[in-house]
């Protein structure tokens, strides 16, 4: 029965403790706000600095030995959980991402996400920075076009960024495009015919991208512009939207002329095809016909061996 009494007691303190917790978390207060990111500490640049000079010479091997005892001693002086170890780690990330030892960026940078967590929060603008690089890194470490992996690393990010930043920041807009590249890459490597709603998504992502490049019109490189419509082009084709793809695709692909570098159709032939199916699939097959006749006989002409010259004899 005495148990039974105090039980109000024990509750309220649980109750009290409870309270105090959900303080702390709410009342955090990252370093800077959630929309801005750090300034760069000149003291770690110095630390980093030699190191990222070693790695020119191609001793890699011998350096990387060293850069884990600089951020030992940057753990040990500033804490593991800083802006200082975070901005170290980083920098180390994207040393040895440009160096021979690519291989070991993405483990650096993985660790910088987790600290960018604990220094910054899981909704802040530093940490969606670390995982967009996170998500890069890991696709160029193993030479993959696409990974899950990377796709829930941007998936993260752009949710974070969405919160925190403007609809119309780069940042934004960068991690849309990413996000629907490897969307659209997953889908078509892994054969996903009945399921399309990757490239619904991708659909979606890119469809926002274009309007605020709409808005932003002459402000937006023509390249970026372009490259965004083109996989807009794409994805639609594969939604069977073979009306938006046959627009993009003749807004962006050069037209079928004598003086385009037949390198041009080599390159981008998926896009062509692509591009030609959707003419068929909306009846306008004599167009369609012509631009595939077009397309072969300037690359006929331009890869057919030469005529040889007969030999003459001199007398």
């Amino acid at each position: 029965m005495r148990f039974i009494g105090v039980l109000p007691i024990v509750f309220m303190v649980g109750l009290g403790l409870y309270a105090f917790w959900d303080l702390k978390i709410d009342g955090f207060q990252p370093p800077v706000p959630a929309d801005k990111l750090a300034d760069s500490n000149p003291e770690i640049e110095a630390i980093m600095a030699p190191h990222r000079e070693a790695l020119k010479t191609g001793l890699s091997n011998r350096i990387v030995p060293q850069i884990d005892e600089s951020l030992a001693l940057i753990a040990e002086e500033f804490g593991e959980t800083s802006p200082e170890m975070n901005q170290a780690l980083v920098e180390t990330s994207i040393m040895l991402s440009q160096s021979s030892r690519a291989d070991l960026a993405d483990d650096y940078m993985l660790r910088a996400v987790d600290v960018s967590r604990e220094v910054y929060g899981t909704v802040h603008r530093e940490t969606a920075l670390a995982l967009n690089d996170l998500a890069n890194l890991i696709t160029d470490a193993q030479d993959l076009s696409y990974s899950e992996e990377s796709i829930g690393h941007l998936q993260e990010a752009m949710e974070i960024r969405q919160a925190v930043l403007p609809a119309d920041h780069p940042e934004v807009i960068v991690n849309e495009v990413n996000l629907a590249d490897q969307l659209f890459l997953q889908w078509q490597n892994e054969g996903l015919e009945e399921d399309k709603s990757n490239l619904d998504t991708a659909a979606s992502l890119l469809s926002h991208v274009m309007s605020v490049h709409a808005e932003q019109a002459d402000t937006v490189n023509a390249l970026d512009k372009a490259s965004v419509q083109l996989l807009f082009a794409r994805v639609s084709f594969y939604r069977d939207d073979f009306e938006n793809a046959a627009k993009y695709f003749s807004e962006t692909l050069s037209p079928v002329a004598p003086e385009t570098d037949p390198a041009t159709y080599l390159v981008f032939s998926n896009s062509y095809a692509e591009h030609i199916t959707s003419l068929s699939e909306l009846g306008q097959t004599e167009e369609a016909d012509k631009m595939r006749a077009d397309i072969i006989g300037y690359l006929q002409a331009n890869t057919a061996p030469e005529e040889s010259t007969p030999a003459t004899s001199e007398e």
